[in-house]
């Protein structure tokens, strides 16, 4: 079953106002200027932890130094969260995602982001990722930090 909070307001101002069955109900409430949709739980929501891996290709592993403003420091490559996000369990222990995302700071280009519900099948994932984008880069492929993607060498052509 669902339920539709019909809110107002944002950040210190944020409020809900009302709370309906039907969704359209939710947008015709005067007093509204947002709907947000939810499920109701018919019991206690198991919470977990959303566990995080982070690989840098563009740095040497197993570790790499940062330079932060309070020193040098010494950073795992891949990198495992050590406080991972809490969560509501979705009842799926093998659920994986991944994505690669743009570096920033001193850590320079995209990097690769791994996460889940348990840290062994977060370790498999990243492994099968992190081999194939080692195979791309041994087979000549270019890496475009801009769409963090692989794209094919520029072949030259003779006249």
């Amino acid at each position: 079953m669902k339920v539709y909070l019909a809110s107002k307001g944002s950040y210190s101002d944020y409020r809900v106002v009302g709370i309906f069955a039907r969704e359209e109900d939710a947008e015709a409430y005067e007093l509204s200027e947002d709907v947000e949709e939810y499920d109701v739980h018919e019991g206690p929501q198991e919470v977990r932890a959303w566990r995080k891996l982070n690989w840098y290709p563009d740095r040497p592993e197993p570790e790499y130094e940062i330079n932060w403003s309070w020193g040098p420091s010494k950073t795992p490559n891949p990198y495992e969260d050590p406080h991972p996000e809490r969560r509501d369990y979705d009842g799926h222990p093998s659920r994986v995602e991944h994505r690669w995302a743009r570096g920033w700071g001193e850590r320079g280009s995209g990097h690769l982001e791994v996460c889940g519900w348990e840290i062994e099948r977060i370790r498999k994932v990243f492994g099968e990722l992190r081999a194939q984008w080692l195979v791309n880069k041994s087979l000549g492929m270019v890496w475009d930090e801009g769409k963090l993607e692989w794209a094919a060498p520029e072949l030259e052509v003779e006249a």
